[in-house]
């Protein structure tokens, strides 16, 4: 899991990155980093622990016309700055980087097979070994051929920065999100392409989406398109239900609508009594306020966030994820004293929120907390690039719901079925973590070359 950034056009290309990144930071804080570059190839690289909005001023003015960056959560190699990206290389003489969301599920096996030097522990730095070591006539080509090959047995969104020039590809799977915007007029353009559309910030305007199985290449004006695999689309339904910002557009839908709808469905289907709905702030808004527009239970805002905590389901070490849960929320006491409080939540993935919220809520006087979910609570792992890779961090991995809530305290607990989302949602969606079923014996098609231009 993480947050991708790149820029090519007129101004400032590390100025232009870093203020994307910052609008996708609650994709990825414990690393961020940024590689600059001019059409000659030249590089300036800059890389810190920690979360964009946290690292000191930087001592010193990075160039360039084309950049790209990333925001991380680890899903491969542990927190340091030798793990953070961009990953950079050389082929030949010319210098390659790489920012990349998603995961490689075989890269340790991948690593062993290839024997080379790597510099990091990452599986990022696979991408630029294959590269490098793919036949083809040229870099496009060698490019086009890796992707080719890891798109059966991967997951990932890349941007690719090489010779003044940016490749921008999803697996053909297209689990992880990955937009294209524009600014000026035709001849002035300047690009984007980031992880979610909340990233585009100025005059940028949203174009479209990388399709599976595709490559967007831009170089000054132009951008074309290239498919490199048939497209078998499984987009994450954990990005659209909690993950990414209910400001984007993700997978080409309104995020806050898309919450907001499934909020409704919850509520078409409740038979409970209640006095409020209450969201477990921020994922959870748009959900509750759905649910009280079908059932027009009042809604009220008892649960407020403290501070700049940060989200709490990326923050790797348990200890300190817990840590951050107590200080992050408080109750409005007044709120919720004698009420019997219908709870709503996106996900229950750790329940480190969930567990520590509920008796918080009774001691301040709640009679009854029935929890709600837009979506079921996930019992299988994720092998495409969400942070839920082990079943033995999964709340509901091996229980009941009978179990479920008994644990987590709730007087019931219900959620939204995998049958009821896939009904719902108009897109055939990955939803392995729910069901066990895993998207990879799909329908195929092939798209045919477009344009980004028009």
């Amino acid at each position: 899991m993480s947050g991708i950034f790149g820029f090519i056009g007129k101004g400032n290309a590390f100025v232009e990155v870093k203020a994307g990144l910052e609008n996708l930071s609650h994709r990825g804080q414990e690393s961020w980093g940024i590689v600059s570059g001019l059409r000659d190839g030249s590089f300036s690289e800059v890389r810190r622990l920690g979360s964009v909005f946290q690292s000191p001023p930087l001592s010193r003015f990075y160039f360039g016309s084309v950049a790209v960056g990333h925001v991380r959560y680890p899903t491969a190699g542990e927190t340091s700055e030798r793990n953070s990206q961009p990953i950079v290389g050389r082929l030949r003489k010319e210098k390659i980087a790489v920012v990349h969301n998603g995961h490689i599920p075989k890269y340790r096996q991948l690593m062993e097979e290839m024997g080379g030097l790597f510099q990091t522990e990452t599986d990022t730095e696979v991408i630029l070994h294959m590269i490098a070591r793919s036949e083809g006539p040229d870099f496009l080509e060698k490019v086009k051929r890796t992707l080719s090959v890891l798109g059966r047995q991967a997951a990932f969104s890349v941007v690719i920065l090489h010779k003044g020039s940016l490749i921008a590809a999803r697996d053909p799977f297209g689990f992880r999100p990955l937009s294209v915007a524009r600014r000026g007029e035709e001849g002035d353009y300047a690009w984007a392409i980031a992880s979610e559309t909340c990233a585009f910030h100025g005059q940028f305007e949203w174009i479209g989406d990388v399709e599976p199985g595709e490559m967007v290449v831009i170089d000054g004006e132009e951008a074309r398109t290239i498919p490199f695999a048939p497209s078998r689309p499984h987009p994450c339904m954990v990005e659209c239900i909690d993950f990414a910002s209910v400001a984007s557009q993700v997978f080409s839908k309104n995020n806050y609508k898309f919450r907001e709808e499934l909020g409704a469905m919850l509520a078409k289907l409740e038979d409970q009594k209640a006095d409020i709905i209450v969201p477990i702030p921020r994922a959870a808004i748009p959900a509750a306020l759905g649910f009280h527009d079908v059932t027009g239970i009042p809604y009220k805002e008892a649960i407020s966030t403290v501070g700049e905590i940060g989200r709490i389901f990326i923050v790797s070490k348990e200890k300190e994820r817990l840590e951050k849960v107590e200080k992050k929320f408080q109750i409005n006491q007044e709120l919720v004293k004698d009420k019997e409080v219908l709870l709503i939540d996106t996900i229950l993935v750790r329940g480190s929120t969930t567990m520590s919220l509920i008796p918080k809520l009774r001691a301040a006087g709640a009679r009854k907390i029935h929890l709600r979910l837009a979506a079921p609570p996930p019992r299988f792992p994720c092998y495409m690039g969400m942070a839920m890779a082990r079943t033995g961090e999964l709340l509901a991995a091996n229980r009941t719901d009978e179990q479920l809530t008994k644990l987590i305290g709730a007087d019931t607990f219900r959620y939204l079925k995998a049958e009821e989302l896939r009904g719902s949602v108009g897109l055939h969606f990955c939803d392995a973590c729910f069901t066990g079923e895993y998207p990879f014996s799909s329908q195929v098609s092939h798209p045919g070359s477009r344009s980004l231009s028009g």
